[in-house]
């Protein structure tokens, strides 16, 4: 068993050697030395990869493209490969998707799919992401489309349920029902409003992404924060929007006794397991 760390070019390297396009619905090679070299250049022309590799590119500023972590196993001659394809950040490496082939088949590219842990082949894989499967859902369906943005305390009327939903207990501020508001969904995700008012504020509202009954991400979006340790009152009031593409700009405004000090964005992606992670802007 081999590991190692491999940190690609820019995509554009791996484009210009190509002289006709892969199709979509195609992966298809004409080399014949199927070692891991190979199938990571295959893997980077893919769609899918080079949508991640651009938006890499321009969250680090040019200074990251897509990394690879590859396990390989030699059994009867035969090399199997595990592709890790992600970014290699400086905390950890975020993996975006995982890939599998053989040496003894050139052609044959299959792909894990994140939900089930299936094994597939990209076109199967495509045709399952394109036609995504309607799962039942232990949540009210959202009440808006995308975009959205913050809205009026008045229309946040809080749902309740049981705790239906994994990791739904530590967001429940030790109520017997799991309180929330279905907000809208991106992609086959739902995003959901909850209040997080068992502290010393009672309008504090967390974004959370709900994937198969699960709760994979969590976001301060909305609310009031100040110290009340302090004599000067120093406000933080937040404020959040959610594009069509699944990015969350959060707006701080900070106010010095009723009066405008600064305001701040910062800015998030839903990803498409779940995560909400920092972008730049």
């Amino acid at each position: 068993m081999y590991k190692l760390l491999l940190g690609l070019l820019p995509l554009l390297f791996v484009a210009c050697k190509k002289e006709n396009p892969v199709k979509k619905e195609e992966v298809k090679t004409t080399d014949t030395a199927c070692n891991s070299s190979h199938f990571m250049k295959k893997i980077l022309e893919l769609d899918e990869m080079k949508t991640q590799a651009k938006f890499l590119d321009s969250v680090t500023h040019g200074k990251s493209g897509i990394a690879f972590l590859v396990d390989s196993t030699r059994v009867k001659n035969v090399w199997e490969y595990s592709f890790s394809a992600g970014y290699n950040g400086p905390d950890r490496f975020e993996t975006y998707h995982i890939f599998y082939a053989s040496s003894d088949q050139c052609n044959a590219l299959k792909i894990a799919e994140p939900v089930s842990g299936e094994t597939l082949s990209i076109e199967e894989w495509r045709k399952r992401k394109d036609e995504p499967v309607e799962m039942e859902s232990s949540l009210k369906k959202g009440l808006y489309s995308l975009p959205v943005e913050s809205l009026p305390q008045v229309d946040m009327k809080f749902l309740e349920t049981d705790f239906l939903i994994e990791g739904s207990e530590q967001y429940s501020c030790g109520n017997p029902m799991f309180r929330y508001f279905p907000l809208t969904r991106y992609k086959n995700i739902e995003l959901v409003l909850v209040p997080m008012d068992c502290g010393d504020f009672d309008y504090r509202y967390y974004l959370l992404t709900v994937l198969n009954n699960k709760i994979i991400g969590e976001l301060y979006v909305e609310g009031l924060w100040f110290d009340p340790g302090k004599d000067d009152k120093i406000e933080e009031f937040s404020s959040y929007e959610i594009s069509k593409s699944g990015k969350v700009t959060v707006t701080t405004e900070q106010k010095l006794d009723g009066n405008p000090q600064k305001t701040t964005d910062t800015y998030y992606q839903i990803m498409d397991d779940g995560h909400i992670n920092p972008i730049k802007k």
